[in-house]
Formats: C-alpha cells, structure tokens, sequence
C-alpha cells in the first residue's frame, strides 16, 4: 500500500487550453469545401495546422497518459499479490474436495456392487428353489431353463446415492473429456487431415472433442477413451 500511496498523479492537462487549440481548427476544416486550386493549396496548410496541433495535445497529453497507465499496471500487480494467493489456495481446497468427492464415490460403487450381489444371490436362490419344486412335479425342462436363468442371472441395478454433503453456492459441472489413445484407430472421418503432424493432430482432437461434448458417452469412438470429469465451482450466496 505505501507503493500507492507513494506514487505521484500526473497532472491533468488544462482542458480549456485543448479545446481552444482544436476547436477553431475543426470548424475551419468543416467549412473549407475545396472547388478550385486555391482551396485545394489553402487545405493543406489546414492540414498542417492539424498536425501541429495533434503534437502539441500529445505533448500535453501523453505524460497523464503515461502516468496513469503505469499507475493502473501498478494497481494490478498490487491486486494480484492478494487475489493470486486466494485463488490458489481456493482451487488446492477445491482440488482436495474432489479428492474426497471421488473416493467417497468408489466406496459407494463397491457398496452399490455388494448390495447389488446380495439381491442376485437372493433372487438367483429364489429360482433355484422354484426349480426344485417343479421338478419334483415332474417339469424336468422347465426347471432346467430355471436353473440356466440362475446361473446367469445379472445383477439388478441398484442406484448410487452419494454420501458426500451437498452445500449451498457449490456448483458442480460435468463434461465429457476426449482423449485419443491410437491415432491409427481413429474412424477416416475424424481424421482427414495428417495425424502424423502435431499441429493437425490438434485439429483431430478438437474435432473429436466437439463431438463428444455434444454426445457424451453415448458414442464410441475407435482409438479414443471418453470419460466423464465433475468440477466443483463456487458462487456468492444470495
């Protein structure tokens, strides 16, 4: 702060002072309408006086110019000693908060799976006990398709529900990321151009990109691994 308080203002130009140097000088350009050679030779000693006049409000000018553009670089850097360090310590908080949100997440995936293998055993028995039962009844093959769905019956859905708090002004975005794993495999649409050079490889991945973002995860895309990524931004609390 005692860098700002330190830093001299230039002195503002005497405004009055510009605008009876420029002003008679413009009304006179307005009303020269050039129709012969003596208009035409009087026009440019006008344009002279222009471009006197134009040096000598730069002169005035251009030292409060100067002064206040360092002033403003000042007051950035200033701003930024403060405001850098919060941002970076927000996004380490915010970076160790996904951290927490993902592991949290595969805690809940494995329960998700566990819980999810529990009903299939559960059910799985159910259609062993049935088949039993009918085949006791003397419907071999009935119980033979029976005892075929148990062996290989899926694993019902089972919903995940996050254990992770949801707070007020957190905002999280999801996007799809596209990141191309083997060029050579990438569908000819995709890749027009030379894959072999960076800078065109630039313009496959952003092509890919485009696409993804639109579609997500519900296209597949030879050579290219899609996943999805959840940022967590904050906004003011109204």
């Amino acid at each position: 702060m005692n860098a700002l308080a330190e830093f001299k203002l230039p002195a503002v130009p005497n405004l009055t002072q510009a605008n009876k140097l420029s002003v008679p000088i413009i009304d006179q350009a307005r009303d020269l309408a050039i129709k012969d050679d003596d208009s035409y030779i009087a026009s440019w000693a006008l344009i002279e006086r222009h471009d006197q006049a134009i040096a000598k409000v730069g002169e005035w000018f251009d030292p409060f110019v100067s002064g206040l553009n360092q002033l403003h670089k000042m007051a950035v850097a200033l701003r930024a000693q403060f405001i850098d360090p919060l941002v970076a310590s927000k996004n380490r908080l915010l970076a160790e908060r996904k951290r927490h949100r993902t592991e949290q997440d595969v805690i809940a995936q494995k329960k998700r799976d566990a819980d999810a293998e529990i009903l299939r055993k559960q059910e799985a028995a159910a259609l062993l006990k049935e088949a039993k039962k009918i085949e006791k009844s003397g419907d071999v093959e009935t119980a033979t398709v029976l005892r075929e769905q148990a062996a290989t019956l899926p694993a019902p859905a089972v919903p995940v529900v996050s254990t992770v708090t949801k707070q007020t002004g957190s905002v999280e975005k999801t996007r799809w990321i596209a990141t191309v794993t083997n060029y050579e495999l990438v569908p000819i649409e995709y890749k027009t151009l030379d894959h072999t050079k960076k800078t065109q490889r630039e313009l496959i991945d952003s092509k890919i990109q485009g696409v993804v973002d639109k579609l997500g995860n519900q296209i597949a895309i030879a050579g290219v691994d899609i996943r999805k990524d959840t940022s967590e931004h904050s906004r003011a609390v109204r």
